[in-house]
């Protein structure tokens, strides 16, 4: 049970990125090429586990976390009045971007050299 925990930040992050890509080509029929390459990447590092890469995906996932929270505050921020719609956007906002930073948190833990 442990062994699938930790695959987890992968796989949320892999879900993330096959969402952007289907929601840019069904959305604008525009192909998101940054969003392949991050699911190639990932899912490459879901079955090599290279460490050097863990800590670096990780370390850019979170840095990506954290300026996707100042772009939906720059959003929120031009709505005119609180209403449903901006509600939503900073509650779904938010809650992608913490678990964004919490699986980048989970990916960098994993790859770290422990000490025995």
């Amino acid at each position: 049970m442990k062994k699938y925990l930790f695959l987890l930040p992968e796989f949320f992050i892999i879900s993330l990125s096959i969402f952007w890509f289907l929601d840019n080509y069904l959305g604008s029929g525009h192909i998101n090429y940054f969003t392949v390459v991050v699911f190639i990447i990932v899912s490459l590092q879901l079955f090599i586990k290279n460490k050097i890469v863990g800590i670096i995906l990780g370390s850019v996932f979170f840095l990506f976390g954290l300026y996707m929270i100042l772009a939906v505050l720059s959003e929120f921020k031009k709505f005119a009045t609180i209403d449903f719609s901006a509600i939503q956007l900073i509650s779904v906002g938010f809650l992608i971007c913490f678990v964004l930073i919490a699986a980048s948190i989970g990916m960098f833990y994993k790859s770290i050299p422990k000490k025995i």
